[in-house]
């Protein structure tokens, strides 16, 4: 018989490249479980952000003819009408509500895997469910949370540097060094059973414990997502300088075609997709550089081994 692989433990001291392994180790292993729930989860929501951003681009795509031919005011913002402005907001909803998903569902499988002796094999959604549930909740009072410290640490900066622009050579860093630790406050507020304030004050201990690791993973995993998301673009661009050239040289008679559009939805759906399905590697990675900033300033599993001597 094939012996089993062990399962990959969370809370362990690893070097970059062990984490960088550990993230993919845990993907090629779950990549059939994480690629369905993801697909049940987010194709719907892409199916409507293509919509929106399909009717963003077909604007400024007319945009681009009128200004070619001459039929435009001074004020371009006004030929683009409300329906700019309403896919536009659409766009912006859904890729907030898609990310919350995703970054939800994630987690949560990353949990049932640790804590299920059969791993991920055989889980249905109503394993799934509770877990998601509240996820979600946490996330989006982190979200909230998080955007009201980023605007209260962008007025002091913009106030700063009105009495001398000299402070943003300060500032700017220090803001910089602030926001890469919180990276680390999804896997710590979601894998805790802990306050927000708790999940805030633990964030920056071990972010700024670990900061050059949590860099790495995020460059790293950022620029491995930005390649994926980058190839799974190619056929959208494609269409879309197609469809620019055409409506350029026929006076934006091109810009109706049913055909392009059509083909133009099509491939708005495979790049948003591809651009959820490829955040996985940085949200993986954030887990087990959590799991070893855990392990080097608090020592999560010998005071776990100590709690179940008794067990032992």
């Amino acid at each position: 018989m094939e012996s089993q692989k062990p399962k990959i433990a969370m809370y362990v001291k690893r070097p970059f490249g062990e984490k960088l392994n550990a993230s993919f180790d845990f993907i090629k292993e779950n990549w059939k479980q994480l690629f369905k729930y993801s697909t049940y989860l987010i194709l719907p929501i892409c199916l409507i952000q293509a919509a929106n951003f399909s009717g963003l681009m077909g604007s400024m795509t007319d945009l681009t003819a009128m200004q070619a031919s001459g039929g435009i005011s001074d004020n371009p913002l006004a030929a683009l009408g409300p329906s700019f402005a309403l896919n536009y907001a659409g766009v912006i909803f859904f890729s907030c509500l898609g990310a919350l998903l995703m970054t939800s569902l994630v987690y949560a499988m990353v949990r049932l895997y640790n804590e299920r002796e059969e791993r991920l094999n055989g889980i249905v959604f109503g394993d799934i469910k509770s877990l998601l549930l509240r996820n979600i909740k946490r996330l989006f009072l982190m979200g909230i949370a998080c955007s009201f410290l980023f605007i209260f640490a962008v007025v002091i900066v913009v106030l700063l540097a009105v009495l001398t622009p000299f402070t943003l050579i300060l500032t700017i860093p220090l803001l910089f060094a602030f926001m890469v630790p919180l990276a680390l406050m999804a896997p710590i507020y979601l894998f805790e059973d802990i306050s927000l304030g708790e999940a805030f004050a633990k964030t920056f201990r071990l972010g700024f414990a670990t900061w050059g690791g949590v860099f790495l993973v995020l460059m790293v995993m950022g620029l491995i997502a930005s390649v994926l998301q980058g190839i799974v673009s190619i056929p959208w661009y494609v269409i879309y300088i197609v469809k620019m050239v055409f409506t350029m040289s026929d006076g934006g008679a091109t810009s109706s075609s049913v055909g392009l559009n059509f083909a133009q939805y099509l491939f708005s759906i495979l790049m948003l997709y591809g651009s959820y399905l490829s955040a996985i590697f940085s949200i993986v990675g954030l887990v087990y550089q959590y799991g070893h900033a855990s392990e080097v300033v608090d020592s999560i599993t010998v005071e776990s081994d100590i709690d179940n001597f008794d067990k032992l």
